[in-house]
């Protein structure tokens, strides 16, 4: 055999810039929207933002009928030239995403910045009345900023007294002195450490529990009393009435109780599940934080102007004051690449809209139970399902629910909440694995402390009750998703 050159033609599909576009749009949430469209304001000239767009959440009511007078709208632009373009400019002034009315801009509280007190400041200020040198407050101010927000000191005395060239027993000092101020625990270099801080401050002079503190901190943990009873000779009933007392009264992370405000984050939820007077749910698309662009109007003249650039003539460019026809063309050239991707961008963003509100009105007609009564009727879901009802692929919906947030009557939410895997139920139909999780947290929260549910135990109540034939490896799998323990660590002695 030969070789020899042979032609083939075959079909694919090709990737454009336009399709890349719409594609990373779609799966973009709120926050990385308007970032991409902040990028495009400074890279495009065209693009600006719409100065009389209003501050209040659009209210997004689409019908089937504006739905097919938006595609129709779309496909006619689609096929219109550059020309056309420059007259729809000219008679819709190029309207914005979305008409918005003027409003006044909300005051509301969050748009007012107030400084809030951290746990550094709130030392500093202690130390302040505390020492009288300045030595000692050089050493105590390295000392507190070295301090992370739980309240632990996160540097070893070697290093401080390295770096600031003084003895390890002055540092040493101003340490205890550090670990005296409130919240009590706070400077301390480990959990022990916290842990007796606090006995002091407490006024606890309980040898047991500071035994405990000192020596059976992890047997504590993985719950070994009969250890802990063995070595302190004390009955279990004893070790778990001190185990009480130091969960109840001891504070771990002495820091949280002051500052770490800086650690608070919002959430913008990407589209709104309102509950409808009358009944039913209705979705609101959330463009409150979406710059709202448009085609900028001074443009304009550049593209008339290049419409109406002479022929040449006698092989020689026609000057139009200082300016060239070569110059003019390149001007309608750039104008004319800025134009295609503005338009691209803004389709893009159309799209979105209208694919996330399709999707989002179909996941209210499957899980209207779960928005009604809870998570107990949430229903199994897949992509496939709402694809083909939609008529679109599975990785369209896959890319519309990306990393989404829904405000909803049950809280905020994430799209991919809604979607849920189901099992076999014995009568026939199918459980959501939300349910099946939600009635193990439900059995454990009920059961006798004194003897708890073995994950066999959970497997048979769930297949008598919940009529759900699942192993008892799926229960413990689902038990350790929710953060549950073990049977032997939930269980207590008295």
């Amino acid at each position: 055999m030969k070789p020899e050159l042979l032609l083939t033609q075959k079909q694919k599909l090709a990737l454009t810039p336009q399709l890349y576009l719409a594609i990373n749009i779609l799966q973009l949430n709120l926050v990385e929207l308007t970032d991409l469209i902040d990028e495009e304001l400074i890279d495009n000239p065209l693009l600006e933002i719409k100065q009389d767009a209003g501050s209040t959440t659009e209210k997004v009511s689409q019908d089937e009928n504006s739905l097919a007078q938006a595609e129709q709208s779309d496909e006619r632009r689609e096929e219109n030239n550059f020309d056309d373009w420059l007259s729809y400019l000219k008679e819709k002034d190029y309207r914005p995403l979305s008409n918005r009315p003027t409003v006044e801009k909300e005051n509301r509280n969050e748009n007012y910045i107030c400084y809030r007190e951290s746990l550094q400041d709130y030392l500093l200020i202690q130390l302040g009345t505390a020492v009288s040198s300045d030595i000692d407050y050089k050493i105590g101010e390295y000392i507190i900023g070295n301090i992370d927000d739980n309240g632990y000191l996160t540097v070893n005395l070697e290093d401080i007294s390295l770096d600031l060239n003084i003895k390890k027993d002055k540092i040493k000092k101003i340490l205890y002195l550090t670990q005296s101020f409130d919240p009590p625990g706070v400077g301390a270099r480990n959990l022990q450490e916290c842990l007796l801080i606090q006995t002091k401050y407490l006024g606890i002079s309980n040898i047991k529990i500071e035994k405990i503190i000192k020596y059976h901190l992890q047997d504590l943990a993985g719950k070994s009393f009969k250890k802990i009873a063995k070595n302190l000779k004390i009955s279990i009933s004893e070790v778990q009435s001190l185990a009480d007392l130091i969960k109840s009264s001891f504070d771990p992370k002495p820091g949280r109780g002051v500052g770490n405000f800086k650690e608070v984050k919002y959430i913008l939820p990407d589209l709104v599940i309102m509950r409808k007077t009358r009944g039913g749910y209705r979705v609101v698309l959330n463009d409150n934080y979406l710059p709202q662009i448009e085609i900028s109007p001074r443009y304009k003249t550049v593209l008339e102007a290049s419409n109406n650039i002479p022929h040449y003539g006698k092989g020689k460019p026609i000057k139009r004051g200082n300016i060239s026809n070569h110059e003019i063309k390149d001007a309608r050239k750039y104008v004319e690449e800025k134009l295609n991707s503005a338009k691209w961008l803004i389709k893009g963003i159309e799209q979105r809209k209208k694919t996330i509100y399709r999707i989002a009105e179909t996941l209210i007609e499957y899980q209207k139970d779960f928005l009604d009564k809870g998570i107990l009727y949430i229903k199994p879901l897949t992509l496939r399902e709402i694809a083909d009802r939609l008529n679109i692929h599975e990785s369209t919906v896959s890319r519309a629910i990306h990393n989404k947030i829904a405000q909803t009557p049950r809280g905020l939410l994430k799209m991919k909440f809604f979607f849920s895997k189901g099992i076999h139920k014995k009568n026939g139909g199918a459980i959501s694995t939300d349910k099946i999780k939600k009635l193990i947290k439900e059995y454990v929260s009920t059961e006798n402390c004194l003897k708890p549910w073995s994950d066999q135990e959970l497997t048979d109540l769930l297949s008598e009750k919940g009529e759900v034939n699942i192993s008892r490896r799926t229960v413990a799998k689902y038990r350790e998703i929710l953060k549950i323990p073990s049977s032997n660590l939930r269980k207590r002695f008295i």
